[in-house]
């Protein structure tokens, strides 16, 4: 079994030891990996992904498993986040995209007419 985390794809990489005298000596850099085992509420089960401590993070910050799978495009998954991605949407359609402008896009575009409304009068 390889040692890659699941979400952010780091894997061991291969540098040099250098000691005091400078001599060079190959070395591995082990990625900082856990087995943990995350719930997806939408499938109904657990799933045991090896991830990296900044693995960890970024399914937190998104809000859990379901969550960051359907926020990434398929492209930009791991094949085992993939397969999970593509069980979701067979349980339950296809995400709807939205349609409607984020607030802060909108009350840019009302700044600047704002603004152009102001050099206009000046």
């Amino acid at each position: 079994m390889p040692r890659v985390c699941k979400v952010t794809g780091k894997k061991t990489e291969v540098g040099m030891n250098v000691s005091h005298s400078e001599r060079h000596t190959k070395r591995t850099f082990l990625p900082n990996l856990h087995v943990l085992k995350f719930h997806s509420d939408i499938l109904g089960r657990d799933f045991s992904l090896r991830l990296s401590a900044a693995g960890l993070r970024t399914l937190t910050k998104h809000g859990g498993l379901d969550a960051y799978v359907m926020a990434k495009p398929v492209s930009r998954l791991t094949p085992e986040m993939a397969a999970i991605k593509k069980a979701i949407i067979k349980k339950n359609g296809a995400p709807e995209k939205p349609t409607k402008k984020p607030a802060h896009k909108a009350n840019r575009s009302a700044r600047l007419v704002k603004k152009v409304a102001a050099k206009k009068t000046k």
